[in-house]
């Protein structure tokens, strides 16, 4: 499932930045035709000084949303022969999003891989890391992304109502745990490559990383985490350009869940108001604004950035 990002009803300025803000009024460049054409002249610049080599890439939660999004508008902008690798959980999803890709791009492999990240090994991400992408004896990559998006939404009840431990494990089980396995998988998979790798993770992060949301503790304490692991990663491995993105308020199945299952009465009518009202984001104008400022690349390693803030 992708990471959804969703605003609070507290604080109240941070609420109502985000509500009055229409998406009309969002700095929203180079959408559409223009930020296609803009995007793909850019790659090819990019391209040229590196011999359009082909990239790596690797996205979890690729079978539906936010995830799937991201494989669907980067697939046009890769070069020839690179390689995408999609995990999730629904077969069925993973084929809809390769087909997509396909189409996007003939030039390209998309690799689906069914994966229960919440109980997924070291060894498994590792096998499935060479299988689909490569070892220290392939041709590196001109460039090898991570885009860290599976995630949960989790119980959405007080903290005084949490008394189921495996469930709590499992929860941070597929949060932090699969994160942090698949992530030390992929770098030291990179660290056997010989040659220059522009090595980019992007962690789906959320405002709920760094403002409370009644009923939301156990997404909020994940997100916040997941926020600091990778600014451990960013002053770790400082030739690495880490990424917090939060994608704004997305219609997706876990805003429904959001609507419909929060216990607490005013972070619910929070999003029934927005969907009401039509202020969700779609995830691929989200999906075209993360991938116009990691083309940029003007952020500091390991910053939280916000939709709305780009």
């Amino acid at each position: 499932m992708e990471l959804p990002s969703f605003p609070p009803s507290f604080p109240p300025s941070l609420l109502t930045r985000r509500l009055a803000l229409p998406l009309s009024a969002t700095p929203l460049l180079r959408l559409g035709n223009q930020y296609s054409r803009d995007l793909r002249a850019e790659r090819e610049s990019e391209m040229s000084d590196s011999g359009g080599a082909p990239w790596w890439v690797v996205v979890t939660g690729a079978s539906q949303g936010f995830g799937a999004a991201i494989c669907t508008e980067l697939a046009p902008l890769l070069p020839p022969g690179s390689r995408v690798l999609g995990l999730a959980r629904s077969q069925q999803g993973l084929a809809t999003t390769a087909a997509a890709v396909t189409k996007a791009n003939p030039a390209i492999t998309f690799s689906p891989v069914v994966m229960d990240l919440a109980t997924a090994k070291a060894m498994d991400y590792e096998a499935t890391l060479k299988d689909h992408l490569g070892t220290g004896q392939s041709t590196p990559p001109g460039q090898a992304l991570l885009f860290h998006n599976a995630g949960s939404l989790g119980t959405v009840k007080y903290l005084r109502e949490m008394d189921d431990a495996t469930r709590l494990s499992t929860y941070f089980d597929l949060n932090i745990s699969s994160v942090i396995l698949l992530n030390a998988a992929f770098m030291r998979l990179i660290s056997t490559l010989s040659g220059k790798v522009i090595v980019k993770v992007i962690n789906v992060s959320s405002l709920c990383a760094l403002e409370p949301f009644k009923s939301w503790g156990l997404y909020c304490t994940g997100k916040a985490g997941r926020d600091m692991l990778f600014k451990v990663l960013a002053v770790e491995d400082p030739g690495v350009r880490v990424l917090n993105y939060a994608p704004g308020p997305l219609d997706t199945g876990m805003q429904v869940h959001a609507r419909t299952m929060t216990q607490d009465d005013d972070i619910r009518k929070t999003f029934t108001s927005m969907k009401e009202e039509g202020k969700l984001l779609s995830c691929q104008s989200s999906v075209k604004k993360l991938l116009q400022f990691l083309e940029k690349d003007e952020f500091k390693s390991g910053d939280h950035v916000d939709f709305f803030e780009v």
